[in-house]
């Protein structure tokens, strides 16, 4: 499943979303949570910025710090998200 954040503009360095996102995940042992932040430009279109991916199970409730990552695996430091995870099983 694909969830997309709004646009936000004029707030490059510090962006707020406040959106929440709800997933229903049939086999958690096998599902993979990706966050990819991209640039939205109105002639180049999206511009990739950085990505994280890690293993559903892995997530621990709470607010957590999402390291981002070039295509290269290259950290982005000190670039992150901050979420918040909830869960039920």
């Amino acid at each position: 499943t694909k969830q997309q954040t709004r646009v936000i503009k004029r707030n490059a360095f510090s962006p707020r979303w406040n959106e929440t996102f709800t997933f229903i995940i049939q086999v958690p042992e096998l599902a993979l949570m990706r966050f990819v932040v991209e640039s939205q430009g109105l002639i180049t279109g999206n511009e990739f910025l950085g990505q994280y991916t890690l293993p559903v199970l892995s997530m621990n409730k709470g607010y957590r710090r999402v390291p981002l990552f070039s295509r290269m695996g290259e950290s982005l430091e000190p670039a992150s998200l901050f979420i918040y995870v909830w869960y039920v099983r």
